[in-house]
């Protein structure tokens, strides 16, 4: 079996109804759970086997190749003004 290489997940929030099978169907070894309840969408995934894509109800879980940093988003921004 080949080696995949890591992934980012992207969810479209707008049409994600948290139904949870994307979390049930994860075989990471430690949870891999976003804010929302989703999988992860701020680290890589290193398994990349993509079941969460296969199994969303409503198709909007894609993902891009991890290129060793984060894209910017309200979830991986975590930066503070002062």
């Amino acid at each position: 079996m080949s080696e995949r290489s890591p992934v980012l997940f992207n969810i479209g929030w707008n049409a994600c109804i948290n139904c949870g099978a994307c979390v049930a169907i994860c075989p990471q070894p430690e949870p891999f759970i976003s804010p929302f309840d989703t999988i992860s969408v701020d680290r890589p995934c290193d398994i990349a086997c993509m079941l969460c894509e296969s199994i969303c109800p409503v198709t909007t879980i894609d993902h891009v190749a991890w290129e060793g940093t984060l894209p910017q988003s309200p979830l991986n921004n975590r930066s503070h003004h002062t």
